[in-house]
């Protein structure tokens, strides 16, 4: 059946298949879609603004076609309770709230991209653009 599939797309999917079960035991919070949203919408911020860190609009990440307001904030919760986040109000607008990743998020982002990276390096010899 896995005839058709070439060596690059073999350790493609193998690649993913390994870094899904290490999302599985290692970042728990990844086991939900809305983890996964909420996750990589915070990772996306900090990675855009690094020097900054991460402070994402509580507007941002409830924003989502297809997921209720009301499972972000449940999720969000359960982060704030692992110790992920913090909320925090704005200087300027007291109106709006932040999402601000604490240590833990960003040791464990890092983590997450260092184990990626080696499953690549393990594989393939990437060149980046």
């Amino acid at each position: 059946m896995t005839k058709g599939l070439i060596d690059g797309s073999r350790n493609i999917l193998t690649s993913l298949i390994e870094l899904s079960q290490w999302e599985w035991l290692n970042v728990p919070i990844l086991n939900t879609v809305v983890g996964r949203h909420v996750y990589f919408s915070i990772a996306t911020e900090l990675l855009s603004n690094p020097e900054q860190g991460a402070t994402r609009s509580l507007k941002q990440v409830l924003n989502h076609p297809s997921y209720t307001e009301r499972a972000i904030r449940l999720k969000l919760r359960e982060m704030e309770h692992m110790g992920l986040i913090t909320s925090v109000y704005s200087s300027t607008d007291k109106r709006a709230r932040f999402l601000v990743p604490t240590p833990k998020l960003v040791e464990l982002i890092e983590k997450h991209a260092r184990f990626y990276q080696s499953l690549l390096d393990k594989k393939f010899i990437l060149l980046e653009k």
